[in-house]
């Protein structure tokens, strides 16, 4: 199972390049100085264009030389952006005292840095950030140097018109950043859980082709190893048991014998129901459980509701599909398996229903069952435990989050075509009242969509000498 870690959501590097900031802030002194010279020179309204121009100065200088500086630097960190976007709330915030205040119209541009900061920064920059924005636009709705018209008349809005614009604006930065940092969180969380999902499926991609890589291995030396065993057993045969070289072929017999036990070991998974390419899903299932046989708890494997490996219940030959060992299916459902074992008492049953059309995998767990409110969160990567168990008995079970488990064996067997139902076991009492004694998840498949066929007949399984129970 792979564990990832919600915080690693909130980074200590933005990840934003420093030429992105750069150039953006260019854009930004062009328009400026474009906004100024038309309001100066064609609409001719009088306002402080002097302290205006040497603000857009030395936004140049700051520019260059964080052009220079930042030249060798791919990526800035948080603290460095977070200086950046400052600055530019600054210098925006200086532009319009000299300018008319909250009353100029580009002040709209204002809630710009800390909408940005919303999709790159950790949560206590861009509180900061949206804390110095309304600031900035309390002090400029109070004190500002006043623009006038040709005429000399200052352009000034209603006073409660300038107060409504001022809330608007605060409001705006609240709902805008916080909307941009939801989509963001909720981005990340799918990239995060998209990259387990990955690392995930290549890790089994990665044992399949090693358990086939061994199985050749074992075939291909079968051969050369019994060649020098028979041999070294003729030698043996004719030498007298006093001869000095009689001990070192000894050896050599012996550890021949050792080795072909050994690469008989390491290909068994190969050689055992085609495992590399084709396997029965029974089989399949058995495979997938494999890696929690250790676990103090038990399973029971059932197929069309009977227990298999139980006396007196004989295990005939069954019309059950062969599926491709694919890495989505078997390690889909071995994250089913292993979140059912995580929650369960002492006992999970698997139950593989097989009919004409359907294949049904039923995983059942004597747990405490899911909450109610589950069903809207129940694929959502990352989710935290306390976020949706209420029930005290199941939390402290174990402190990980659920979410990143069930959205991995979502995603894989969405791509084997399966369909995923949760609900809870429940039994009535005596009393005629309804109580949960455990949690089942339902696994579907259409029949056609995974099976393989072997020639023109459904392939059946032969009885398996392995007991499963």
């Amino acid at each position: 199972m792979i564990n990832y870690n919600k915080k690693q959501i909130y980074l200590n590097e933005s990840w934003i390049k420093p030429k992105t900031l750069i150039n953006l802030r260019w854009l930004a002194i062009a328009g400026q100085g474009v906004a100024i010279s038309v309001t100066y020179f064609i609409l001719e309204f009088t306002f402080n264009v002097q302290a205006c121009i040497f603000i857009i100065l030395f936004s140049c200088i700051v520019n260059l030389t964080t052009s220079i500086y930042f030249r060798t630097e791919k990526r800035l960190s948080a603290l460095k952006t977070f200086l950046f976007l400052s600055f530019d709330l600054t210098q925006i915030s200086l532009l319009l005292l000299f300018s008319g205040g909250i009353s100029n119209p580009f002040s709209i541009l204002m809630i710009v840095p800390t909408i940005v900061s919303a999709s790159l920064l950790p949560i206590a920059y861009l509180i900061t950030l949206g804390i110095m924005t309304f600031l900035s636009i309390f002090v400029l709705s109070t004190i500002y140097f006043p623009i006038l018209d040709s005429s000399g008349d200052i352009l000034k809005p209603p006073e409660i018109l300038l107060f409504g614009f001022s809330i608007s604006l605060m409001v705006t930065v609240s709902f805008l950043g916080g909307y941009a940092r939801r989509v963001f969180l909720d981005n990340s969380s799918m990239n995060k859980a998209l990259q387990a999902t990955q690392a995930a499926l290549e890790q089994e991609k990665k044992l399949t082709a090693l358990t086939g890589v061994v199985a050749a291995l074992g075939h291909e030396l079968g051969s050369p190893l019994a060649t020098i065993k028979l041999a070294s057993s003729e030698i043996l045969s004719e030498l007298d048991r006093n001869s000095p070289i009689y001990q070192d072929i000894q050896l050599i017999f012996d550890q021949i014998e050792r080795c072909k036990e050994i690469m008989s070991d390491m290909g068994s998974l190969g050689k055992d129901d085609q495992y590399v390419k084709i396997i029965d899903f029974f089989t399949l299932i058995f495979e997938a459980s494999q890696p929690y046989k250790e676990l103090e708890k038990k399973i029971n494997f059932k197929l069309n509701g009977v227990r298999q490996g139980d006396k007196g219940i004989p295990i005939k030959e069954r019309m059950i599909p062969f599926v491709r060992r694919e890495p989505e299916l078997i390690h889909g459902i071995r994250n089913i398996i292993h979140n059912a074992l995580k929650f369960s008492n002492s006992l999970v049953d698997i139950n593989l229903i097989v009919t004409a059309r359907k294949i049904n995998l039923e995983i059942i767990d004597d747990g405490q069952g899911f909450p109610d409110d589950l069903e809207h969160i129940i694929f959502e990567p990352f989710v935290k435990q306390s976020d949706f168990n209420s029930v005290e008995a199941r939390t402290s079970k174990s402190d990980e989050g659920m979410g990143l488990g069930l959205f991995i064996a979502n995603i894989l067997l969405e791509r084997t075509e399966g369909k995923l139902r949760f609900s809870n076991v429940q039994q009535t009492d005596s009393d005629g009242n309804k109580r949960i004694i455990g949690a089942k998840v339902e696994i579907s498949w259409d029949r056609f969509a995974i099976e393989v066929l072997q020639g023109d007949k459904k392939a059946k399984v032969k009885e398996n000498p392995r007991n499963v129970s």
